[in-house]
C-alpha cells in the first residue's frame, strides 16, 4: 500500500501507527522521537540543524513590542532541542 498525502502530519501519523516510514522535518517529529513513538532510521544522513536568525533594528530604534517578541522567540527557540545540537538528546 502506498500513501500519498499533501500534509506532513498525515505521513507522520501513519508512521506513528506503524504503517511505514515517513520523511519529515526534525522539528515536526522532535517530541515523538523523544517520547519513543518514532525512531530515526537513517541517522547517518540526518542533516545538521540550520540556525534560526531573528533580524531586527537593534538599539533604541527597535519598538518595545519588537524587543519583547525577540526576547520571547529567542528563549523559546533555545529550548527546542532539535534546533540546538548541543542539547539534542537523540
Amino acid at each position: 500500500m502506498q500513501l500519498i498525502a499533501n500534509a506532513g502530519e498525515v505521513g507522520i501519523d501513519a508512521a506513528i501507527r506503524g504503517l511505514g516510514l515517513a520523511r519529515a522535518l526534525a522539528y515536526q517529529v522532535d517530541a515523538d522521537v523523544l517520547a519513543g513513538r518514532l525512531k530515526i532510521v537513517l541517522d547517518e544522513f540526518e542533516p545538521v540543524p540550520i540556525p534560526v536568525h531573528i533580524v531586527y533594528v537593534a538599539g533604541r530604534k527597535a519598538p518595545a513590542k519588537v524587543r519583547a517578541f525577540v526576547d520571547f522567540a529567542a528563549e523559546r527557540l533555545r529550548g527546542v532541542p532539535v534546533l540546538n545540537p548541543r542539547t539534542r538528546s537523540y
